[in-house]
C-alpha cells in the first residue's frame, strides 16, 4: 500500500526515535535525554497567495524598502512587487523578452549592499541549433528600485546545442563587496555528460564578469542546480546542490560543498570524495530525501532552511519539501510541504524568501501558477500572564500571546488549518484551539473530533511517558479525558484526578476549544513563572471515511517522547515576581546584562545556556561545564534566557536591555 507524506512522515519520526531508544543505556529511561536542538516551521495555511498568475521557476528577496520582489520565466523574465509581505501583488512586467528564437529562462534576483537591483537569467536557443546563438547567463542591472532597468549584460556563454548549455544561474554578495554569480556548465564537456557548477565574479556591482572558475565537480556525473549563501558567522561559503553520484542512492540528492569564505574557491574545488561534499538529509532514515532543484537560505539567526522537489511516494508527481538546518547548514530536519495540493498536481521549481523578521516564505510553482505561503520559525513557545475567559471564545483583550489566539499554526499535514494558544495565571495553565472544520464529528469518547495537549511539567524530556507528563483529550462534545505518565510502567495511564475547565463554541466552519488546567493537577503548589515546560499538540479529525480519523501533530514530535517535543516558556510578571521564584527554588543562579552580553554565574557547573526573543528565535547560546557562561545577544531587546545546570535542573528568566 502506498503511503501517503503523513503517514511516511509518522514512520520516520519513530523509526528516528527508535533508533535513539536502542543506543540509549538502560539507566536513561526514565528521562532526562537531551532535548531536540532547533527551531521548527510552523505554516500559516491562511497566508496562501497567487504571486504570478502564470509563471515558471520564480525567486523573490526582500528590497531594502521593505517590499518584496519577485521574478520568473513567463515568456521571458517577468517581475512583480508588493508592498504588504506578499498578501497582493503588482500587475508583472517583463525586462527582457526572447529574441532570435531565444527563451530567456530560469531567473534570479538580488539587492546589493549599495541599494543596485540584478536579475540574473539564462538565454536558452530552440531548435534548429545555429553556431551563432547560444546557452548563455546574462544579467540586467536597475539603480532606481526597479523603476528601469538597463541594457543586457554578458556574464558568459556555453555551446549553441541543449547537451552542451549552461543552467540556473543564481547571485550572492560576500562582505567585501564582490559579486558573485554561480551556474550549472556542461559547455566544457561536449564529449560527456557530465556538468560542473562554477562561479563568474564582479568586482563593479555586476557591470563586467570574470571568466568562470570550477566550484564543484563529480566526475561521471552531473552537480546542478546551485544556490549559495555565507553563513551567518561569515566563516564558510555553502552552496546547495543537486547530486545524482551518491552510491547506493539512484537519483539526485540535496547535497551541499563548502569552503572557507578566506579560500573563496581560489584555486580550490569540492570533488566526488572530498569531506565537503555533504547529503542534507539522512537517506537511511528519510526516503523521500531524494530529489533536485535545492535552495538554500539563512535565517536571521543563523540557522538555515533548505527547499527542494521530490516525487517520492507521489506517482511521479513533484512536490515542495522545506527543512531546517543548524548554523552550519547541516543536521536538517523539521520536514514539511508547506503546500497542500491534490494527487495529480505538482509544486516544481521552488525557492525561499527569508524576511527581516525571520518568517520563511515559500515559493512554489503550483501548476500553471506561482504562489506564495508564510512559515513561522519558532523554537520556543510563550504563556504570558494573563486571565483568560474560558468560554469558548478568543477575545483579544484575553492575554494569550497572539491577539487572534494563534500562536501555533498547524494543517499541512491534514488539510485541517488549526492554531492554537496559550496563557497562565497563578491558578491555571490556559490552552486555546481554533479548528477550521466544515465536516465536525463530536462523538464521545476516543474517536470524536479534538485536540490534544501534551505536558511535561519537570522537563523530564523522557523517551516515553514518565511521572510528571500528561496527556490532555480536549473533545468537541464538551468533555476531555487525562492520561498521566509512570514512572513504573513507562506508558499512559487514565487518571480520574481531572479537574480542568473545558469550554466548546461552534460554527459551521470552526470550533472553538478554550481549557484551564489547575496547577495543582499538574502537580504545582505555585505556577512555575519564569521556567520552561515541554509541550505538544496533536489535532484529531474524524471523516467518516478510510482512514475515519485523520490526525497531526507538531512536526518532528512523539506523542510518548517528551524530549521531541516544543519548551513553553512562562513569561514572568509582576504579579509572578522571577525574583522571588528564583530564590524559592534556591537555584543561586545569578544573569546580568553587560551592554549587549548576558552573564551567568552559578555555584554549580552550567551545562549549557541559550537566548531566545519573545517570538522564540535563538539569538545566542554557549556551552559548559562551567561556573560562568557568557551569551552575544546579537542586539535584541528583550531575550529569555534558559540554563541547564549539572544536575539537571533547568532555569530560565527574562531579561531586557535598557533603552
Amino acid at each position: 500500500m502506498m503511503m501517503n507524506f503523513r503517514q511516511r512522515h509518522i514512520v520516520f519520526q519513530r523509526t528516528l526515535v527508535l533508533v535513539f531508544l536502542l543506543t540509549l543505556p538502560a539507566l536513561l529511561w526514565a528521562g532526562n535525554v537531551a532535548p531536540y536542538q532547533g527551531s521548527r516551521i510552523f505554516w500559516d495555511l491562511s497566508s496562501r497567495s497567487t504571486v504570478f498568475s502564470t509563471g515558471w521557476y520564480a525567486r523573490a528577496t526582500q528590497l531594502q524598502d521593505g517590499r518584496l520582489m519577485a521574478v520568473c520565466e513567463s515568456g521571458g523574465i517577468a517581475v512583480t512587487y508588493s508592498s504588504d509581505k506578499g498578501a497582493s501583488w503588482s500587475s508583472p512586467e517583463k525586462i527582457a523578452m526572447a529574441h532570435d528564437n531565444i527563451n530567456m529562462c530560469t531567473p534570479d534576483v538580488l539587492q546589493l549592499s549599495d541599494g543596485t537591483i540584478i536579475v540574473t537569467y539564462n538565454p536558452r536557443p530552440k531548435e534548429p541549433y545555429t553556431t551563432d546563438r547560444k546557452f548563455g547567463i546574462r544579467c540586467k542591472r536597475s539603480t532606481d528600485n526597479g523603476r528601469t532597468w538597463g541594457p543586457e549584460i554578458f556574464v558568459y556563454d556555453a555551446q549553441h546545442t541543449f547537451g552542451d548549455g549552461c543552467w540556473e544561474p543564481t547571485l550572492m554578495e560576500l562582505p567585501s563587496g564582490e559579486l558573485q554569480l554561480y551556474f550549472s556548465n556542461e559547455g566544457i564537456y561536449t564529449s560527456s555528460n557530465e556538468q560542473d557548477i562554477s562561479v563568474c565574479r564582479s568586482f563593479d556591482g555586476g557591470l563586467s564578469w570574470s571568466e568562470p572558475e570550477i566550484v564543484c565537480f563529480r566526475a561521471g556525473y552531473r552537480d546542478g542546480m546551485p544556490c549559495p549563501v555565507l553563513l551567518k558567522d561569515q566563516s564558510e561559503i555553502v552552496v546547495i546542490i543537486e547530486d545524482n553520484g551518491w552510491p547506493g542512492v539512484g537519483d539526485f540528492f540535496p547535497t551541499t560543498v563548502r569552503c572557507p569564505l578566506e579560500t573563496n574557491w581560489q584555486g580550490y574545488f569540492v570533488d566526488g570524495t572530498s569531506p565537503n561534499r555533504a547529503k542534507t538529509l539522512d537517506f537511511a532514515y528519510c526516503p523521500n530525501a531524494t530529489g533536485g532543484a535545492p535552495y538554500l537560505r539563512v535565517l536571521p539567526w543563523g540557522e538555515t532552511v533548505m527547499s527542494y522537489q521530490s516525487a517520492y511516494g507521489r506517482s511521479g508527481k513533484l512536490s515542495m519539501y522545506v527543512a531546517l538546518g543548524n548554523e552550519e547548514a547541516r543536521s536538517f530536519k523539521s520536514m514539511q510541504h508547506p503546500f497542500i495540493v491534490g494527487d495529480e498536481q505538482t509544486v516544481m521549481w521552488n525557492s525561499l524568501c527569508v524576511l527581516d523578521t525571520g518568517v520563511v516564505a515559500a515559493v512554489g510553482g503550483v501548476g500553471n501558477s506561482i504562489e506564495m505561503i508564510k512559515g513561522y520559525p519558532i523554537q520556543t513557545f510563550q504563556a504570558p500572564y494573563a486571565h483568560p475567559v474560558v468560554n469558548g471564545k478568543i477575545a483579544r483583550a484575553e492575554g494569550y500571546f497572539n491577539l487572534l489566539g494563534a500562536q501555533v499554526k498547524m494543517g499541512v499535514e491534514s488539510g485541517v488549518q488549526t492554531t492554537a494558544d496559550f496563557a497562565y495565571d497563578r491558578d491555571s495553565l490556559y490552552f486555546v484551539a481554533r479548528v477550521l472544520d466544515r465536516t465536525q464529528n463530536a462523538l464521545p469518547g476516543l474517536s470524536g473530533d479534538g485536540v490534544t495537549l501534551l505536558l511535561d511539567v519537570a522537563d523530564r524530556c523522557g523517551v516515553s511517558p514518565l511521572d510528571g507528563m500528561y496527556r490532555y483529550f480536549f473533545r468537541l462534545e464538551g468533555t476531555s479525558m487525562l492520561y498521566k505518565g509512570s514512572d513504573e510502567r513507562l506508558r499512559w495511564l487514565t487518571s480520574t484526578d481531572n479537574h480542568s475547565r473545558l469550554a466548546v463554541s461552534t460554527a459551521t466552519s470552526y470550533y472553538i476549544l478554550e481549557a484551564a488546567i489547575p496547577w495543582t493537577d499538574l502537580g504545582c503548589a505555585v505556577a512555575p513563572a519564569g521556567k520552561s515546560l515541554r509541550v505538544n499538540i496533536e489535532l484529531q479529525d474524524n471523516r467518516g471515511g478510510s482512514p475515519s480519523i485523520v490526525s497531526e501533530s507538531i512536526v518532528d514530535s512523539d506523542t510518548k517522547a517528551s524530549w521531541t517535543w516544543m519548551p513553553l516558556y512562562l513569561q514572568p510578571s509582576e504579579e509572578m515576581s522571577i525574583d522571588a521564584q528564583s530564590a524559592a527554588s534556591g537555584d543561586g543562579v545569578s544573569m546580568k546584562l553587560q551592554g549587549r552580553t548576558v552573564v551567568i554565574e552559578s555555584p554549580q557547573p552550567l551545562l549549557s545556556a541559550s537566548a531566545h526573543t519573545t517570538a522564540g528565535q535563538l539569538v545566542g547560546k554557549a556551552s559548559g561545564p562551567s561556573t560562568s557562561l557568557k551569551l552575544d545577544i546579537r542586539g535584541a531587546k528583550t531575550v529569555v534566557v534558559s540554563c541547564r545546570l549539572a544536575d539537571g535542573t533547568a532555569v530560565s528568566r527574562t531579561l531586557t536591555t535598557a533603552p
